[in-house]
């Protein structure tokens, strides 16, 4: 019999106070001096503070916490244990699951009510019924006992479906009229709360959906409308963030100065952006005076551009070879925590939360450049030990060596966890080896041996995840499979794994992932000597590679959308830098001051997160709008002083529609006085108050601050770019993203970086969608 009311788990935690200073790779990224004020921390605040206003609404004393096990990492990551009991007014938690049958009645008799708080879905549901009515049915047979049932973003059929299964007396049609639902009373003793929630800030990323199981590509195939609709709500609270009071916090507002997009998804989504949902915030929160400050004179600052997934799997099925993408690869990460088994499987070894060498200085590094950096930590701290032995010993100099000792301390328990972690990390490597030499010279081999090497892993029975990551990379490399080949393999994994491996394969064709090649030489008419072709040179029919797939638009984010073949993106974007980089990296490694580490200080390319010096193609689109100076095998200049694609072949090579809008960027313009629709542009008048209406006179106090005192770049205020990944973001993106953001700030451009996305996806997330 499972223990009966237990107490939390001991290693809940909060975050800092500043999760950005926590995660910013150095000292040349400003991020924790963003002087706008901007803090994304809020997004957290707002939604732990929502939660203790519910919590503070429910009158009884003597309260006993039921939670869905799945969402304590995410109640872990906002606050602690401590701070939850205060505001709910219990003592003793269990968890929500199946093993709450075998709970004894006498135990919720001791209480006035329960708190119940689940996240929206089928199971919970059904073990909610459990509870109250079934099972253990302590609504019937406990008499007075109160149920207060929270639910994480609370929607109208959950409520429907709470309703029946209570037996309430709410109608489908009032249901469905309910708007902005804050509570509701399903009979008298169950009160049902929602719990509105924000995107996580962690890991320098919002994320919609941290902990989803396949990383956001199940509703990017699905339902992309409903992906496409939740980020662009989160996009709205970022350009108007709230501030405690929740409202508009006029002086951090972000306003849209160009706007970038590649794909059909995208494109919806900028139009949603653009055309629906600011126009209707400006109308429904601003009144004339102040939406005309808005339009024509408050100053723009921000660049949005908008990536589909589809545009690059190789870099979500290649390993990532960055320290927390091997991290995550191997042994998962999830808000901060590793959740595999170490070597040294010390609770404190797991945790990653207010890890100051993980965040400002690991972190982001190549794993192979971990070790030469551990070493030069342990040699500088074994030197200082022994520098505060020698000092003089009178009263003052014992106080300083007290307080040094107490942070070295800390320092060297921090290298011997890491020191852990790389070497649990190396053990789980040894069984993958073989596949991660082949990744590394997969893009210099032919089709014909990457098939040969395909077998030779199939004959070896390796894990299924490996042979359908392989199936996918030979299509993309080489512009599909031939079908003979796809055929015999297929029939060989379902020898191997089964037909459920074997539907998963069929699967990824269907969703565009696998191209199949028909050969038309091995057909009955060629055979013959007719063709069914009118081109005699074209010996080949790539299957799903259709038009520009409008057609799936809303209906699914599976699109094959290269045009052309890989092997000229592969040059003409660079992905594939040359590789004189060791020797470079290893002089770099030699002056580096390991206190200060900034990416570009030791990694000459961004070709250090993946296999075979690979540079995930994403983050070439996005450089490409700011430098240009990576296109080697066909160099083109930008002409103009704005960001932008232009001659860069992003409508011919890619599918999929391009948006790149000037919304109020005058970069190129001679005449500053004038925007792009012929209006004054005012920007000297903003701090004039006759001319700014009340909400708005902070914001241009402080724009003027940042202009005169950033310490980054004094003449320039800080500006942004929110980067959208639609379908998910993977962790070699994210590093090769604070990589642009140092190379930013390297050249002179004071931009911060802000990544939405509704999740972080790896090889392993991606396939469990296809075999689940």
């Amino acid at each position: 019999m499972p223990p009966q009311v237990t107490s939390p788990p001991t290693n809940a935690s909060i975050l800092s106070d500043s999760t950005a200073s926590n995660n910013a790779n150095s000292s040349s990224i400003p991020i924790e001096t963003d002087t706008s004020g901007l803090n994304l921390d809020e997004f957290n605040h707002i939604t732990v503070e929502n939660l203790f206003s519910i919590l503070s609404k429910i009158y009884s004393t003597n309260n006993l916490l039921i939670l869905d096990q799945n969402l304590s990492p995410f109640i872990n990551n906002l606050t602690t244990f401590s701070k939850l009991k205060q505001h709910g007014n219990f003592e003793n938690i269990i968890w929500l699951n199946q093993q709450q049958q075998y709970q004894d009645l006498s135990i919720f008799q001791k209480f006035q009510s329960l708190i119940i708080i689940i996240d929206e879905n089928h199971e919970n549901l059904e073990l909610v019924k459990q509870l109250l009515f079934t099972k253990l049915g302590i609504l019937n047979s406990i008499t007075g006992l109160k149920i207060n049932l929270i639910v994480k973003d609370l929607s109208n059929s959950f409520v429907y479906e709470l309703n029946k299964l209570c037996n309430g007396s709410h109608t489908f049609e009032g249901i469905l009229k309910l708007n902005e639902i804050k509570t509701i009373n399903i009979i008298p003793r169950v009160k049902v709360w929602n719990w509105e929630t924000l995107p996580i800030f962690l890991e320098d990323i919002l994320v919609i959906d941290i902990d989803s199981q396949f990383g956001g590509v199940d509703d990017y195939f699905n339902q992309p409308l409903k992906q496409v609709n939740s980020l662009a709500n989160v996009l709205m609270q970022l350009l108007f963030i709230k501030n405690d009071e929740n409202k508009v916090n006029y002086k951090n507002l972000l306003k849209l100065k160009n706007i970038y997009g590649k794909g059909n998804h995208s494109d919806l989504f900028i139009k949603l952006i653009n055309e629906t949902k600011i126009p209707e915030f400006l109308n429904l929160n601003l009144n004339d005076l102040e939406i005309e400050f808005y339009n024509t004179k408050l100053i723009s600052n921000t660049d949005l551009v908008v990536i589909e997934r589809n545009l690059d799997y190789y870099s979500v099925l290649l390993d990532q070879v960055n320290y927390h993408g091997l991290i995550d690869n191997l042994l998962d990460i999830n808000f901060n925590k590793i959740q595999g088994q170490l070597d040294d499987d010390l609770a404190s070894n797991k945790s990653l939360i207010n890890d100051e060498l993980y965040s400002n200085t690991l972190k982001n590094l190549n794993f192979s450049t971990l070790g030469p950096i551990l070493n030069k930590l342990a040699k500088e701290i074994q030197q200082q030990f022994k520098q505060n032995q020698t000092e003089s010993q009178n009263i003052q100099d014992m106080k300083n060596i007290v307080s040094k000792l107490g942070s070295l301390t800390q320092r060297q328990d921090l290298i011997k966890k890491h020191t852990n972690i790389s070497e649990s990390i190396i053990n789980k490597l040894i069984n993958f080896e073989t596949f991660l030499q082949f990744q590394n010279e997969f893009f210099d081999i032919e089709y014909n041996l990457q098939i040969s090497k395909l077998k030779y892993f199939l004959n070896l029975n390796f894990n299924y995840e490996i042979i359908l990551s392989i199936m996918v990379l030979i299509s993309i490399k080489n512009d599909g499979i031939k079908e003979k080949d796809f055929e015999l393999i297929n029939q060989q994994i379902q020898i191997n794994y089964g037909l459920k491996v074997s539907l998963s394969l069929e699967k990824l064709v269907e969703f565009k992932l696998i191209r199949l090649i028909i050969d038309q030489s091995s057909t009955f008419l060629s055979v013959i000597g007719l063709s069914t072709t009118s081109s005699t040179t074209n010996q080949h029919i790539l299957v799903n590679n259709n038009d520009e797939n409008l057609n799936q638009l809303g209906i699914t984010g599976a699109q094959d959308v290269y045009k052309n073949n890989f092997t000229l993106i592969d040059k003409f974007w660079n992905l594939h830098p040359n590789r004189e980089d060791e020797e470079d990296i290893n002089i770099n490694l030699q002056k580096l001051e390991v206190d200060n580490i900034s990416l570009i200080d030791i990694y000459p390319h961004p070709s250090f997160t993946l296999p075979s010096n690979m540079v995930p193609l994403t983050y070439r689109l996005i450089e490409s709008l700011y430098f240009r100076d990576f296109l080697v095998y066909k160099p083109i200049n930008n002409v103009k002083k704005r960001p932008n694609w232009d001659n860069l072949g992003v409508g011919s090579m890619f599918k999929g529609k391009v948006n790149d809008i000037n919304v109020d960027d005058k970069s190129d313009k001679r005449d500053t006085t004038t925007n792009g629709n012929g209006v004054r542009n005012l920007q000297s008048e903003v701090n004039t108050p006759a001319s700014t209406p009340p909400p708005f006179q902070q914001k241009a106090t402080t724009t003027t601050s940042t202009t005169t005192n950033s310490s980054l770049s004094p003449r320039k205020p800080l500006e942004y770019i929110v980067i959208v990944f639609i379908g998910g973001i993977t962790r070699s993106e994210m590093t090769c993203l604070k990589y642009l953001q140092q190379k930013l700030i390297r050249n002179g451009k004071n931009k911060r970086i802000i990544v939405l996305t509704n999740g972080i996806i790896n090889r392993k997330k991606l396939l469990n969608y296809f075999t689940t």
